[in-house]
């Protein structure tokens, strides 16, 4: 295995992309800092051509916080995926890869592995990479060095890498793992990893087109062996109910309810059964309501709870699929519109309040109606009196070139101080362009006025 220094260069730190699974030390960040302003030293810090962080993280730590604008780096030829070292390493430099737990899960059933290793005593060659603070992450192997572990192996022979990217370094951890049998939550979490590969792989295409939302849905389902893409997604909606209920307290309903999920995910096949349960209501809980998982309708208004709009109220505007939906936030332009997940966002509740006086009463009622906020729409009367029959009152309509909204509340306005007689003539002449909702607030105003006269 070879790797070239290609120079020393200055480099401002705060351009250098950090891999989410490097993490600085506190400790050793204040010690770097301490010998900096004894000797004006910064330790080496080793990054890729594209300015990623290879080895550092705790001297780039250490520069940021000194306000260093520029720092010497050096730039490193990463490896090809292909290249690699066969060599021995300590169990003790060794680790299991996060993700590896995360997705598998830390209680497998490795019992036919074990037998086969105490059987034959071989185990295959891990694939590990430096993490740059002198240990080995895991990226293929992790069952069989845990096995090896528990077996008293004190060394293991590792093909040591260094990839170009995380997103190669995750590929391989999924590769590894192709020939296992996966239950369908596995599945799952293995899909929601390669969405972040391709996420990220997006935005390395600088904008480049690429494959649709749909498409990719699709391929990811076959790629993780649930099939289509409808099917992926309601696993997806499953896990996802799952992950929610995880923390609730023994014997609760919520607990109940996380372990009818873990029991359905973990099996093999068989999504339909639990998305049927994310469908349902929970069981009555002792104060006798019902936990149903909440769903926005389209045009309702929401209030963001997570994210970069959070605080922000919205109205939904397009359901996309079964967790998210497409909405407008409140004080953006009207042509632009956000993805935003059902679990970033909650229904924004109006407290109903009981009136208490006639003019209250009739807001509600003009709310009731579909008639907007306006004040005065519906007229004053006397309680308890009507118009005499056959009166006519004259017409309140201000603008009879309104459209929209408004066209329907002066339409309303004017057929609440009609005759019933008068009302049937004005739906009998209805013209074939008045929309749905038209019709029905002039609908509304007919039923509420007849039934306000039989009163």
């Amino acid at each position: 295995m070879t790797q070239s220094l290609i120079s020393l260069k200055s480099w401002n730190p705060y351009k250098i992309t950090v891999p989410d699974h490097l993490t600085a030390e506190k400790n050793i960040v204040s010690k770097v800092i301490s010998s900096f302003k004894a000797d004006g030293i910064i330790p080496d810090i080793i990054i890729t051509e594209s300015g990623e962080l290879i080895e550092g993280i705790e001297a780039l730590e250490a520069a940021k916080r000194l306000d260093q604008q520029m720092v010497m780096v050096i730039v490193r030829q990463p490896l090809q995926v292909s290249e690699s070292l066969l060599i021995s390493i300590s169990a003790e430099l060794l680790y299991v890869h996060p993700l590896n737990v995360s997705i598998y899960g830390d209680n497998e059933d490795l019992s036919a592995l074990k037998a086969a290793i105490s059987e034959t005593g071989w185990i295959k060659p891990l694939v590990a990479t430096p993490d740059g603070q002198g240990r080995y992450r895991i990226v293929s192997g992790n069952s069989c060095f845990k096995v090896g572990c528990e077996l008293g192996r004190k060394e293991f022979s590792v093909e040591l890498k260094i990839f170009n990217s995380e997103q190669e370094e995750l590929k391989t951890l999924l590769a590894g793992n192709v020939g296992r049998e996966k239950t369908i939550e596995q599945k799952v979490r293995e899909g929601l990893l390669w969405e972040r590969i391709e996420r990220e792989e997006a935005k390395s295409r600088q904008g480049r087109s690429g494959q649709g939302e749909g498409t990719t849905r699709d391929i990811i389902a076959k790629r993780v062996g649930l099939g289509s893409g409808v099917n992926y997604e309601h696993a997806v909606a499953a896990v996802k109910e799952m992950d929610e209920s995880k923390d609730a307290p023994v014997g609760s309903v919520q607990h109940h309810r996380h372990q009818q999920f873990k029991q359905l995910l973990s099996r093999p096949r068989g999504v339909d059964a639990a998305y049927k349960l994310v469908k349902e209501s929970a069981p009555p809980s002792a104060s006798g309501t019902n936990h149903k998982r909440w769903i926005p309708k389209e045009f309702e208004r929401v209030k963001i709870t997570a994210g970069s709009y959070k605080g922000k109220e919205a109205t939904v505007r397009v359901i996309t699929g079964p967790f998210s939906s497409i909405c407008h936030i409140d004080g953006t332009p009207e042509e632009k519109q956000h993805q935003i997940a059902f679990e970033q966002m909650e229904a924004i509740v109006e407290v109903s309040i009981l009136p208490t006086s006639v003019t209250q009463e009739l807001k509600q009622q003009q709310q009731s109606l579909g008639l907007g906020t306006r004040s005065q729409i519906l007229p004053d009367k006397v309680r308890n009196e009507g118009h005499p029959p056959e009166q006519q009152l004259p017409s309140c309509i201000t603008n009879i070139n309104a459209i929209g909204e408004v066209q329907v509340t002066e339409m309303a306005i004017a057929l609440l101080s009609l005759t019933p007689k008068q009302l049937f003539e004005v739906m009998s002449k209805a013209q074939a362009d008045f929309s749905a909702s038209q019709l029905e607030a002039i609908w509304k105003a007919l039923e509420k006025s007849l039934a306000h006269k039989a009163a």
